[in-house]
């Protein structure tokens, strides 16, 4: 032990006599650490919110009519969905369906192409939709009785009336020529990043279409009546529960449509978020994290031409030592000590640094991104910091070893 500590002595002895190369020699080091460290914990950040978003997701079934069974495929009516929301009101917490159309729309702001979301009322709670910041959703009595309502967000606020205040305003719909007043009940809230461009297109005179949301039963009015869904979108408050929700789903469909078949509708399979995108992001993230780490072995590379430098100066202290009863094991040791302070030190700054890199791209949250710092990844650097230093250090040890007395005295 005793010997081992006065290695350690005569290493950083050495160190502190070439601070500058030894500085120099750990660069390669630190460079490579830190970036391992701050790569590996924006792909941990990344992979927390695209698993996140994917727990959000699971919670939504689809159960459609079983084409193969059935050729009527509007089988699905929005009784069945009020019926199937009422049978699964406590583990459900919406349960909608939705046709799209298309037409026209203009205001004393411009003319528009028009997008119509017709719907049922749970769509207000559907998975990729905004909450409402002004007014109502429209209601079961709105769809029973067709009532011209409409829900729109901000950006088709902004576009159509110049401002969000609209809550009661109309605006009219041209769908193949069926021309429909829509009066606006609710507005729904616009991402930021889509005002900012909403912004940006009307400074530049250019013009966006927009979106409509209306009860479904108001494809009458525009000629083209929507009788039932070929799909419905069942949500429930907790994921766990989405399975059996969906079984009973089916099971309330078929029981309320034996006309169609033995088994006209079934649970569209769904796809485990989770599982497709985590080892997709953990190949993602090792893939650059390895492109990183070749810094590492550049910088092992560095420190083994540096010790190599150092056999060299000191083949007369080497020389000295063996003809004093050094042994080679001993030589090898101290070169191969100097060697893993070297990169063991160049390791601890470069997880030091990447630990403030990933708290300071935390905090400013560049690019939307939450780094999470990785304990493996740190504990990996380690390791490797100081496997550089006894894989890039065993070369120069072994030669300083190998050294006669005699050859290396008389070389000086």
């Amino acid at each position: 032990m005793e010997q081992f500590l006065e290695y350690i002595k005569m290493a950083l002895d050495n160190i502190r006599a070439n601070k500058g190369r030894s500085f120099l020699t750990m660069l390669g080091i630190i460079i490579g650490i830190t970036s391992v460290v701050t790569i590996v914990s924006i792909g941990n950040g990344l992979k927390a919110d695209v698993m996140e978003a994917a727990n959000e997701q699971s919670n939504t079934v689809v159960i459609q009519t079983n084409t193969e069974e059935v050729s009527d495929t509007e089988a699905i009516t929005g009784e069945d969905i009020a019926f199937i929301k009422t049978s699964l009101d406590d583990t459900v917490k919406a349960v909608y369906s939705n046709y799209m159309y298309s037409g026209k729309t203009e205001t004393r702001k411009g003319a528009y192409d028009a997008y119509l979301t017709l719907t049922t009322p749970d769509y207000e709670n559907a998975q990729y939709t905004y909450p409402l910041i002004k007014g109502n959703y429209f209601t079961d009595n709105d769809v029973a009785n067709a009532n011209p309502v409409c829900v729109i967000d901000e950006l088709t606020a902004a576009y159509l009336f110049g401002n969000t205040d609209v809550i009661g305003m109309n605006l009219d719909v041209n769908v193949d020529n069926n021309i429909q007043t829509l009066s606006v009940i609710g507005v729904r809230e616009t991402p930021e990043e889509m005002l900012v461009a909403e912004k940006q297109y009307i400074a530049m005179g250019m013009s966006e279409s927009i979106s409509i949301e209306i009860p479904y039963t108001l494809s009458t009015a525009f000629g083209n009546p929507v009788d039932g869904f070929m799909s419905l979108n069942l949500m429930t408050y907790n994921k766990d529960d989405t399975a059996r929700a969906a079984r009973t789903a089916v099971q309330i469909l078929n029981s309320r449509h034996q006309n169609l078949g033995d088994e006209p509708f079934m649970q569209q399979k769904a796809i485990d978020l989770t599982d497709m995108f985590g080892p997709i992001m953990d190949a993602v993230t090792a893939f650059v994290a390895l492109v990183a780490g070749i810094s590492l072995v550049v910088g092992g590379i560095g420190v083994m031409n540096i010790m190599l430098v150092s056999v060299t100066e000191r083949t007369r202290e080497i020389g000295i030592r063996k003809s004093l009863g050094a042994k080679t094991g001993s030589i090898i040791a101290q070169f191969l000590c100097e060697s893993v302070i070297i990169s063991g030190m160049g390791g601890i700054i470069g997880i030091i640094l990447g630990g403030g890199l990933t708290a300071l791209i935390s905090f400013l949250e560049i690019g939307g991104i939450k780094a999470q710092l990785s304990l493996p990844a740190v504990i990996v650097a380690t390791v490797f910091s100081c496997g550089v230093g006894i894989i890039f250090g065993i070369y120069p040890a072994r030669k300083a070893a190998s050294l006669s007395p005699i050859e290396a005295l008389r070389r000086m």
